[in-house]
């Protein structure tokens, strides 16, 4: 194993839980949004209502159809997709931060807007600086710090039975796309070999190559977590998470391309829930 390549749940883990904990002092509120959900779960049975599995069909759809065009992309317009890597990177970090600042953070109160908008502009400039042209720890961080920032409000947002069929759902996905779908792509040696193309969306680590995607749903996975089921829930996720991950990569010296949420979401979903109903 390279050095760098158990660092990823480490770096990942530390900003995850200091974004959970701006949210979870501040008390704010977030209305779940398009296409986090696009059908409101209902108070009453909410398993038996459709909303969820819409929602999850939604999101899944979306993710389907931004994976097909941006490997599309990769194939026929290198240079393009290059740009679009970093630019969606960026539009996340800026967004994201100037969320996690201004609105939850509140720094509103003793800062103009003005200001935080800036510290929010160089802030993602910064990052997306280092995950483009940095590798290893540096680029990890960035990549980290992002993703934590936006899975964090999304995993705060989110509606309970979404969370469950959507984390569900998304081990099985993984597993699609790496196996048959848009991700196989990545185990051609042609494609392989010019995946600094994709730096933004994706973040070399030693010899690994994790997916934005991969670090923003481990911690929305916590991060619901955390808010539905409590806790203790949210670190034995938090721990599925982090054995899923290492358990990837031993799968890793016998195949080229190994899912990286299959086995971590499975983990994390399960660990939350068995800790959750064993509590007394």
């Amino acid at each position: 194993m390279h050095r760098y390549e158990a660092l990823p749940p480490i770096i990942l883990t530390a900003f995850l839980w200091l974004f959970i904990l701006n949210l979870f002092r501040s008390g704010v509120e977030m209305e779940p949004v398009a296409p986090v959900v696009v059908v409101e779960e209902p108070a009453e049975a909410p398993a038996s209502s459709p909303a969820p599995y819409l929602n999850t069909l939604a999101l899944l759809s979306v993710i389907a159809i931004a994976g097909f065009t941006l490997f599309f992309l990769f194939k026929k317009f290198p240079r393009l997709i290059s740009v679009v890597s970093i630019g969606a990177f960026w539009i996340v970090s800026f967004l994201t931060l100037l969320v996690h600042l201004g609105y939850v953070g509140q720094l509103s109160i003793i800062l103009p807007g003005g200001v935080i908008l800036g510290i929010s502009l160089l802030a993602s400039i910064l990052l997306a600086f280092l995950v483009r042209k940095a590798s290893g720890p540096a680029a990890l961080a960035a990549a980290s710090v992002t993703a934590a920032a936006g899975g964090t409000i999304i995993g705060y947002m989110i509606p309970f039975f979404t969370f469950i069929a959507l984390t569900a759902s998304l081990a099985v996905f993984d597993l699609v796309m790496v196996k048959k779908g848009y991700l196989s792509l990545l185990s051609q040696e042609q494609f392989r070999s010019r995946i600094y193309q994709l730096r933004g969306l994706v973040v070399e680590v030693g010899d690994i190559n994790l997916g934005l995607g991969d670090l923003l749903f481990y911690t929305i996975t916590v991060t619901a977590a955390f808010f539905r089921l409590g806790l203790i829930s949210a670190i034995a996720a938090n721990i599925g998470i982090v054995a899923g991950y290492y358990l990837t990569l031993r799968l890793l010296k016998k195949w080229d391309t190994v899912p990286g949420l299959t086995i971590p979401l499975a983990l994390a979903l399960s660990s939350a829930f068995a800790v959750h109903f064993i509590q007394p």
